[in-house]
């Protein structure tokens, strides 16, 4: 056990490495400035490129989650960060809406391979040296490790964008997965026991029991409304700072604070959760995420920007404790392919949310886009808030199994 144990801290120590350099984005606060000042494309498109992006993503969420549950998560989440390190070099040579198309349908290949197998690999990993209960920590933590990541790596990109070329900044982006990619080929693959099934039966089987077991059925719903709220702000973050003529130099001091705030929130997301309970945090959540949107149109200078800062909060809050949740009740054998779901309903909501976004923002204005974002939050969460509770109450919260969601 003392050597599992020595395997399993290794391998915690590693998925901090692999998050910290798939999210060490030096390109991500200054790539939408760059497509549209340097290329010359409009907003409204290249949002509307997220239109199949997020479809391909959905489509593929589960069959990849399967995947790694069949060959093996370390060999996934490699195989993502270097088709991701891919991605972001051809973001770099981009000319035309055309080849930024190619370059989303290939990043929508990564994106579904890296969501959902890191987790459940270092869960299993846990749960292999008997020390599964100190997931939800591991996982704030990671959440952290990844958004001090975004937050260095966005500061240095604007920094870098004001002595180099934005296309320069964005072709350097590609390093970290590329090492990440390397890192994941080094972690321990952790030995579950489960029975030989084929490819579409353990994926059918996944989709059966998230449907028949409402604990994870809703949790899996409001954690996929959760990140939709909280990635609008992150999709008009660039456009508020380019017409509020904020310089590229300080798009990362402006943003930078912003990832502060979910690293602080992620590092006590554990006792926060413990302290109010999920059910009450969700809640919180999901009225802080309308008040942003609701400051955000409300107030027409740079002050706004502050609101940000609640989505940014909620995001750390949030994502930790719904993670810790769900991976109480879902099996070994199916976590990956189960906790890709949540990514996949994310993605179905986004391929429309987002090109929305897009076309309030350029053919009205800004304020008319979080004012929809705001109305699509209101629609969708208070009803599923409900019914996640009453599941809570009709069910204890006892660990569900494949078999008692099947009885179900």
């Amino acid at each position: 056990m003392e050597a599992k144990a020595r395997v399993t801290a290794r391998n915690v120590r590693l998925f901090f490495v692999y998050g910290f350099l798939m999210d060490f984005a030096i390109w991500a606060g200054v790539w939408i400035k760059y497509l549209m000042e340097d290329r010359g494309l409009e907003l409204k498109w290249i949002l509307a490129m997220d239109m199949p992006f997020w479809l391909l993503v959905a489509v593929l969420q589960a069959p990849t989650g399967a995947l790694a549950d069949h060959i093996g998560r370390r060999r996934v989440m490699a195989l993502g960060g270097l088709l991701f390190s891919a991605t972001v070099l051809g973001f770099g040579f981009t000319q035309n809406y055309w080849m930024l198309f190619a370059d989303y349908m290939l990043w929508a290949v990564a994106m579904s391979m890296m969501s959902g197998a890191d987790q459940a690999l270092v869960y299993d990993s846990l749960k292999e040296s008997g020390e599964e209960d100190r997931f939800q920590k591991i996982a704030g933590r990671g959440f952290a490790v990844r958004l001090i990541a975004g937050m260095a790596g966005i500061t240095l990109g604007g920094i870098l964008g004001g002595w180099l070329s934005l296309g320069t900044v964005t072709k350097l982006g590609a390093i970290p997965p590329l090492l990440a990619a390397i890192v994941a080929l080094t972690l321990h693959e952790p030995v579950i026991e489960h029975e030989v099934k084929r490819y579409w039966a353990s994926l059918s089987g996944a989709v059966r029991f998230a449907w028949h077991a409402p604990q994870v059925r809703y949790t899996l719903l409001i954690g996929s409304v959760l990140l939709a709220g909280t990635f609008g702000p992150v999709v008009l973050i660039q456009p508020f700072l380019i017409e509020h003529d904020v310089s590229n130099v300080l798009f990362g001091v402006y943003q930078a604070p912003l990832r502060l705030v979910s690293v602080i929130a992620a590092l006590v997301a554990f006792r926060v959760s413990a302290r109010m309970g999920v059910g009450p945090l969700l809640a919180t959540a999901g009225a802080a995420i309308v008040i942003c949107y609701g400051g955000l149109a409300g107030i027409q200078s740079t002050a706004a920007f502050g609101f940000f800062g609640l989505s940014s909060l909620m995001a750390g809050l949030t994502r930790p404790a719904v993670d810790g949740y769900l991976n109480q009740r879902i099996e070994s054998s199916q976590r990956a392919t189960v906790l890709s779901i949540m990514q996949l309903l994310f993605a179905f909501q986004v391929a429309f949310f987002e090109p929305a976004l897009g076309f309030f923002a350029d053919g009205i204005s800004l304020k008319a886009a979080f004012l929809f974002a705001a109305a699509y939050f209101l629609v969708l969460m208070p009803p599923l808030l409900f019914l996640w509770g009453r599941a809570n109450r009709l069910r204890a919260p006892a660990v569900a199994t494949a078999a008692e969601a099947a009885a179900g």
